[in-house]
């Protein structure tokens, strides 16, 4: 939890230093509400899926698989910018992502009554950008980041055989472009890599005895309209 700690103070550090500026010279913040379409391994379907395959992992029995089965998902958060007077700019932004697993994979859950897991990405990021003014009411921006995203697979299984996952956190980047309306509104589209992610039982040691954490490319395109202050 170390690391998590760690990643929560830089950032708001860096989000106290952002208000500090926008005190003497003015800013830009959102609230940006959209989709996420998983990409790479977070959005592949296993070759077999099998409920509870977590908890025969932590015995040795059978491999994590590495691919996620998520579908498109929904996307919260909130981003701050301050903007030069020459167009470049600077922000930090935090978004909530979550996923459920595809329909078909549902189904082998409701199968055998199994509670099925959810993916939650918080990517938070800082980055430069560039705005302009394409006519009086419409401005196009571009954007490119990079940062930490925190990963957690809800727990799965059955009321007396719960698999609990821990949380962990890698390496991100961010680009996307998009336009704003009348400095109110904006809608745009993002590409977010999130990194090599652990997918780790919780409470279960590895080491020689058993499976190592499984790693899972995992990579989200968003949709999102934002709303600015």
């Amino acid at each position: 939890m170390k690391k998590f700690r760690t990643i929560f103070v830089v950032s708001l550090l860096m989000i106290c230093a952002l208000s500090a500026s926008a005190q003497k010279r003015g800013n830009n913040v959102s609230i940006r509400v959209g989709g996420v379409l998983p990409l790479q391994e977070f959005h592949a379907t296993p070759a077999y899926v099998v409920p509870g395959n977590a908890l025969e992992a932590a015995v040795g029995k059978t491999p994590l698989h590495n691919t996620g089965a998520a579908s498109f998902g929904a996307t919260l958060g909130v981003k701050e910018n301050y903007i030069f007077d020459f167009g470049m700019g600077i922000f930090l932004s935090a978004d909530l992502m979550w996923n459920m697993i595809n329909k078909s994979v549902s189904k082998v859950y409701d199968q055998v009554s199994c509670t099925k897991p959810m993916y939650i990405n918080v990517p938070i990021i800082v980055g430069l950008n560039y705005v302009t003014d394409f006519s009086d009411i419409v401005d196009v921006w571009a954007e490119a980041g990079i940062g930490a995203d925190m990963f957690y697979k809800t727990q799965e299984g059955w009321s007396n055989a719960l698999i609990k996952y821990d949380m962990s956190a890698s390496f991100a980047a961010m680009g996307g472009a998009g336009v704003t309306f009348i400095d109110l509104i904006s809608v745009g589209i993002n590409y977010y890599w999130l990194g090599k992610q652990s997918i780790k039982v919780n409470g279960v040691t590895y080491d020689e005895t058993y499976v190592t954490p499984n790693k899972m490319k995992s990579g989200v395109l968003t949709f999102r309209v934002g709303f600015h202050f």
